[in-house]
């Protein structure tokens, strides 16, 4: 008990005096709030430590901005990862050209489609024969064998995000006495994209909860709640009350009755929502109006412009080839399921991207991105390629942004006609405002863009305040209830939940003792084999129900019972894959 009283006497300058029980305003005891705001291309953290009778503000939520040691602070670290041996980072700034960088993995956490299923197992077939020993890439040992090969989407993001959380508690530890996080409950927020389905929810939770298992692992935390938070909402809270907070909108401009669009243009989706306004004091609230609406119109899809359709078509089939082959030996091996840029096709994104983000419009002077001097290749007729540089006009910019800012203006136009449906129920809905954010927001052609479609609806487009932040901060707000409602705790699923089934045998996978002969068909089968439909870990939310389908078949004879039995299993095992019905 010493230990722990001397522990709390020096707690006094982050929490002011009092118990741990203390309250805040509102009702909230001490704690700490921690967001994570996991993006397609960047990564955002932010926190707070709540004060016992002291109501928290805006300017009290601390953004983690310190990613790496020695590199430069920024307010958001790269989505990106790499298992290469190499002399760089092996997460975010600086992995280094020479290593497998795996991008954009948040966008594989959902059901893919039936073409990109087809495509993902394509592209994992194609790599398979290089696991075995005695594939082509037996020359090299298996231990060079790329590990993203055999990871899934979903471990590659635990693996990230572990990254992500240790940078977060290094970042708590450095601002407030270390006691701190043994003392107080930490309360995690999650955010996800508007439109999530149930598996990248899921896998979104568990990714983040197992960076946080695993980081904090060696202190005794005390749990507090978890909450998942919709990216707009988290956005749309941040960005009134910065923008209220520093004046940067006026009492007219804000109007009860009046309604206001969001946009949170971000790397890999783009989300928006509308809201109403229902009061501006004492307390500035309001009530969305219609549906959250979620796209991939983010920035990776100039990327994807550039990368597979810009590059092959400017360069040719054969000078392209050469680029994806520059890796020599880098590149014997394939992505996989995953996006694994060629060492070529890295070199001219980043400097595509830089150029991307600067891009204004036109007309302008040609961009240039300088061609790797190995590829030497000869000045190209039309002038586009020249003394070992590519030339992007803005008409081929341009183009290339089409599909994004044609997508982002549709969906503002929904949301509009959203709005006029409500208005025939309800009187005076007019949109005033539409507040641009994301990292995306920053792009002047883009902010152009959808300034000609709000002033063609007479509102005013308003760049947010901390843009690139206004995500996690935002979370931030949600899980403190500043002036906002809420969101409801969410809970990770106690057991496993499976039904024992026959099913075919497959010796890789089952006993010698489950295999037996189908009296009825003639095929072998492994009895006694469980089809897990539930895994302990996984997502448990209150207002979204969980729905698995189990096909069981049963079959009988013309003289044979015609009833049947469904064995449930309910198990704690930490690895169910290798459990045993009789281990229960």
């Amino acid at each position: 008990m010493a230990a722990r009283g001397d522990a709390v006497s020096l707690l006094t300058e982050d929490i002011d005096e009092g118990s741990e029980q203390s309250s805040v305003a509102g009702g909230h005891q001490a704690r700490y709030i921690i967001c994570v705001d996991y993006g397609t291309t960047f990564t955002g953290a932010a926190w707070i430590l709540t004060r016992p009778r002291t109501k928290p503000t805006i300017n009290d939520i601390q953004v983690v901005r310190n990613w790496v040691h020695g590199a430069d602070i920024k307010p958001k670290v790269p989505s990106e990862y790499t298992y290469s041996a190499n002399s760089g980072q092996k997460w975010g700034f600086n992995i280094g050209h020479t290593a497998y960088i795996i991008k954009w993995t948040k966008l594989r956490l959902q059901v893919p489609s039936r073409l990109g299923a087809l495509k993902a197992m394509r592209n994992a077939l194609e790599e398979a024969d290089k696991l075995e020993p005695g594939g082509p890439g037996r020359q090299r040992g298996r231990a060079e064998i790329p590990r993203h090969l055999i990871r899934t989407s979903a471990e590659i993001a635990t693996d990230y995000l572990k990254e992500v959380i240790h940078q977060v508690r290094l970042d708590i530890e450095r601002e407030k006495n270390v006691k701190t996080l043994e003392q107080f409950p930490i309360d995690v927020v999650i955010t996800r994209p508007g439109k999530w389905d149930q598996r990248g929810r899921n896998l979104t939770f568990r990714a983040v909860m197992s960076a946080f298992d695993a980081v904090f692992r060696d202190i005794a935390v005390i749990p507090g709640q978890i909450r998942l938070a919709t990216e707009p909402e988290a956005c749309a809270q941040y960005t009134l009350q910065a923008a209220r907070a520093a004046d940067a909108v006026t009492t007219h401009q804000l109007r009860v009755g009046e309604c206001f669009i969001v946009v949170d243009a971000g790397g890999g989706t783009v989300d928006l929502v509308s809201y109403r306004i229902d009061q501006l004091e004492p307390e500035f609230k309001f009530t969305r109006i219609g549906s959250v609406s979620s796209e991939t119109y983010g920035a990776t899809l100039i990327d994807r412009r550039f990368l597979y359709e810009f590059l092959p078509e400017r360069l040719g089939p054969v000078h392209h080839e050469r680029l994806l082959s520059l890796g020599g030996l880098r590149d014997r091996h394939g992505s996989s399921s995953h996006n694994v840029l060629k060492m070529g096709e890295q070199q001219l994104l980043e400097e595509f991207q830089r150029r991307k983000f600067a891009f204004a419009g036109g007309p302008c002077p040609d961009m240039v991105v300088g061609l790797p001097k190995t590829l030497s290749i000869p000045d190209s007729a039309d002038g586009r390629i020249r003394q070992g540089q590519l030339l992007i006009s803005w008409q081929d910019m341009e183009a290339m942004f089409s599909d994004c800012v044609a997508g982002i203006r549709d969906m503002i136009e929904k949301q509009l006609l959203q709005i006029d449906r409500a208005r025939r129920r309800q009187e005076s809905l007019t949109v005033r405002n539409i507040f641009l954010s994301g990292g995306f927001s920053d792009n002047e052609y883009l902010f152009k863009c959808v300034k000609e479609l709000a002033n063609g609806n007479h509102a005013e487009l308003i760049r947010a305040k901390d843009a690139w932040t206004a995500v996690a901060q935002g979370g931030v707000l949600l899980g403190l209830g500043l002036e906002c409602s809420v969101p409801p705790p969410v809970a990770a699923c106690p057991y496993n939940l499976g039904v024992q089934v026959s099913t075919k045998f497959a010796p890789y996978h089952h006993s010698a003792q489950q295999r037996y002969k189908d009296f009825l068909d003639g095929m072998e089968r492994a009895q006694d084999h469980i089809q897990w439909f539930a895994l302990k870990g996984d997502l448990i939310e209150p207002d979204e129900p969980t729905h698995k389908t189990v096909d069981l078949v049963r079959k009988f004879s013309p003289r044979g019972s015609k009833t049947g039995r469904v064995t449930i299993i309910v198990s704690t095992a930490d690895d169910p894959q290798h459990f045993s019905p009789d281990d229960e």
